[in-house]
C-alpha cells in the first residue's frame, strides 16, 4: 500500500477545485475518497499521474463539476425524493379517480361528482404544482424555468376550468376560456420560440409544439359547443307547437255537431291516445332498459325521470316503434278528415302530424311531442263532449 504525499494532495486538492467543484466541504469529502483509492488500489510501481487521471471517470459520466451540481439540488430540494414519492402517488391517485369519475357517470351511478373531485383537485393542486418544483432541477435556463412554470399554471387554471364545467359550479367557463386561450395562443408559441434555436432541441419542440397546438385547438373549438342544428330546431319546434295547442284551448268555441259524428270522433281519439300512449311505453322502457312490468307499476312521470341524460343527443326509432309512429301518422290524418268534414270552418282543430320529424327528435323532445299530441288530443275531447 502506498500513501499520499503532501504534494500530491495538494496536486488531487486544486484538480477538484479547477474542475468546478467550489463547495469546500465536497471538496474535501471527495480528496478524503480518492486518496484512500489511491492508497488501497496503486500500487508502487504505478505512476501517479496515469493513475489519477484514470480514477477520476469513476466519480462523473461527462464532468466532475456534476457532483457538485447534484449536492446543490440535493441541498436546495432537501425533500426531492419525498416529493418525488408524492408525485407518483398523486399522479396515480388522480388518474384513477379521474378514470372512475368518468366511468361512474357513463353508467350513471352515484360517486361521478366526489371521483371527479378528488381526481382533479388531486391533479391540479398537488400533482401539477409538484411537477413545477421538481422541473426546476431538469432546466438549466431561466427562461425555460419561466416557461415551464406558465404552462403548469396554465394547466393549473385549466384543468380547474374543466371541473367546474362538471360539476355546473360558477366561473367554470371563464376559468376554461382563459385557460384554453393562455395555453393555446400563449403558452405554446412562446414554448416554441424558446426551444426551436437550439439544434439539439429542435425536432423534439417541434412535434411538442405541433401536439400541444393540436390538442388546444381542438379543446378550444369544443369550449362553447352546442348542439346540433336539427336538435336546435326540434326543440324550437316542440316549443311552438305547445304554444299554439294552448291558444287552442284558450280560443275554443265550437258547437257539437251530430251525435254520430260526435260518437265516431270519440272513438277515433280514444284509439289514438292509446297508439301514443303505448309508443311513449316503448320509447321509454327501451331508454332505460325497464321491463314492461316495471314500467305498468310505474308512473310515467317517473319513468321519464329515469331516462339518461345522454338521451340529449339525436336518436333514431326502431323498427317496431318506426311502425307504431307511422300508424299514429297515418290514424291522425284519419282525425283530421274528419274533423275537416264535422267543422269546416275551425281548421285550427286540425293538427299538423306531417311537422313532427320523430325520427330525428331526441327521445325527450320525443316524448314532449307525444305529449303535445295527446293535448290536442284532449282539447278535441272536450269538443267532441
Amino acid at each position: 500500500m502506498v500513501r499520499v504525499s503532501d504534494e500530491q494532495v495538494d496536486f488531487i486538492l486544486h484538480e477538484i477545485e479547477a474542475r468546478g467543484v467550489t463547495i469546500e466541504d465536497l471538496q474535501y469529502n471527495l480528496l478524503d475518497h480518492m486518496c484512500c483509492i489511491i492508497e488501497n488500489e496503486m500500487s508502487e510501481t504505478d505512476n501517479f499521474d496515469q493513475f489519477f487521471q484514470g480514477l477520476l471517470p469513476r466519480f462523473f459520466n461527462d464532468n466532475l463539476r456534476e457532483i457538485q451540481e447534484e449536492t446543490e439540488l440535493l441541498l436546495t430540494f432537501k425533500h426531492f425524493y419525498a416529493m418525488k414519492k408524492t408525485l407518483n402517488i398523486s399522479g396515480l391517485l388522480s388518474a384513477c379517480f379521474t378514470l372512475m369519475g368518468s366511468v361512474l357517470k357513463v353508467m350513471h351511478w352515484p360517486g361521478a361528482g366526489a371521483s371527479y373531485i378528488l381526481g382533479i383537485a388531486i391533479f391540479s393542486l398537488i400533482f401539477l404544482p409538484l411537477m413545477i418544483a421538481l422541473k426546476f432541477r431538469d432546466e438549466g435556463t431561466k427562461t425555460d424555468k419561466l416557461v415551464l412554470s406558465f404552462g403548469f399554471l396554465v394547466g393549473i387554471v385549466t384543468s380547474l376550468g374543466f371541473l367546474f364545467k362538471i360539476m355546473h359550479w360558477p366561473y367554470a367557463n371563464m376559468l376554461m376560456l382563459s385557460g384554453l386561450v393562455s395555453f393555446t395562443f400563449v403558452y405554446v408559441p412562446i414554448y416554441f420560440l424558446t426551444r426551436v434555436r437550439r439544434p439539439e432541441l429542435r425536432f423534439n419542440t417541434t412535434v411538442n409544439s405541433v401536439l400541444m397546438m393540436a390538442c388546444g385547438g381542438l379543446l378550444f373549438a369544443m369550449y362553447n359547443l352546442g348542439y346540433s342544428t336539427k336538435l336546435e330546431e326540434s326543440s324550437q319546434q316542440a316549443y311552438r307547437l305547445l304554444n299554439e295547442e294552448v291558444l287552442k284551448m284558450e280560443q275554443s268555441r265550437v258547437t257539437s255537431v251530430n251525435q254520430q259524428d260526435v260518437k265516431a270522433l270519440q272513438k277515433q281519439v280514444k284509439l289514438l291516445n292509446q297508439e301514443i300512449v303505448e309508443l311513449k311505453s316503448m320509447i321509454i322502457r327501451s331508454s332505460t332498459k325497464m321491463s314492461k312490468e316495471e314500467y305498468e307499476n310505474t308512473a310515467e312521470d317517473a319513468a321519464y325521470a329515469h331516462l339518461p341524460k345522454e338521451e340529449a343527443m339525436s336518436r333514431v326509432l326502431n323498427a317496431s316503434m318506426k311502425s307504431k309512429w307511422e300508424s299514429i301518422c297515418r290514424m291522425t290524418e284519419e282525425v283530421n278528415g274528419r274533423l275537416k268534414a264535422a267543422y269546416p270552418e275551425h281548421k285550427e282543430l286540425v293538427f299538423e302530424i306531417t311537422s313532427i320529424d320523430l325520427a330525428s327528435n331526441t327521445t325527450k323532445i320525443a316524448m314532449q311531442n307525444l305529449t303535445l299530441i295527446q293535448m290536442h288530443l284532449r282539447l278535441l275531447k272536450l269538443i267532441a263532449g
